[in-house]
């Protein structure tokens, strides 16, 4: 693929360097021209020096054949304009950075392919790392009203129980059991073994249920 990337930042060189490494032919527009001489002395991409929301050098970075375009850079406005740049151009996938989660609705409505807050999974994350102990929030959904928690079963109570039996409440529910090297998906009459690892949606609001009822953790 021929892949733009707009951002030349950790996140903009970082991926850059793992999709060149993967054989795709890079281009990353980076406007501080210091870190844009670090990024071509680091990675086999090509590097153009120049703001990412001027239509030239996106021409010269070569959006009419681009297959695909990350906008990374850490400002909302400098971003959407550019989507709009690049929608307008016939860009048909466009990935953005949202800074500010409040503005993602903002990308949504330029029919943004992916707009990916990294904020919001990393609040979620350290929210169950501080309140639920061994529980990873894996996926933030929804503007952080419901996630994707992966758990180990270890309340004894739930071994032998079918899913349908486990008591979880409304709004979250069990959609992946890994066990010994083995996927199963959560059916409701699937049977729950100890020290299997649970893949779980639910609301953000029933996490702390869902915690208790599968690894018998005390609710406060």
């Amino acid at each position: 693929m021929y892949i733009i990337i707009i951002g030349g930042g950790v996140a903009g060189s970082t991926l850059g360097k793992l999709l060149s490494s993967e054989g795709h032919e890079m281009v990353i527009v980076e406007q501080d021209e210091e870190r844009a001489k670090a990024i071509a002395e680091s990675t086999d991409a090509l590097i153009i020096h120049g703001d990412g929301s001027d239509l030239e050098i996106l021409k010269d970075a070569g959006i009419d054949k681009a297959d695909a375009v990350a906008v990374l850079t850490r400002d909302d406005n400098t971003n959407l304009a550019i989507c709009q740049i690049l929608k307008k151009a016939g860009v048909k996938r466009v990935v953005a950075r949202v800074n500010d989660p409040n503005k993602q609705d903002l990308y949504l409505s330029l029919d943004v392919t992916a707009p990916i807050s990294p904020i919001t999974p990393m609040v979620s994350y350290f929210k169950n790392a501080l309140t639920l102990g061994k529980v990873r929030s894996l996926i933030s959904l929804a503007k952080g009203k419901a996630e994707i928690l992966e758990l180990t079963l270890s309340n004894e109570k739930m071994d032998g129980k079918k899913i349908s039996e486990t008591g979880l409440p409304e709004g979250a529910m069990i959609g992946m059991i890994s066990r010994n090297g083995e996927i199963l998906l959560g059916n409701k009459d699937e049977t729950l073994k100890l020290n299997d690892l649970l893949i779980i949606i639910a609301k953000s609001e029933t996490s702390k249920d869902v915690t208790s009822i599968l690894k018998g953790a005390a609710k406060e």
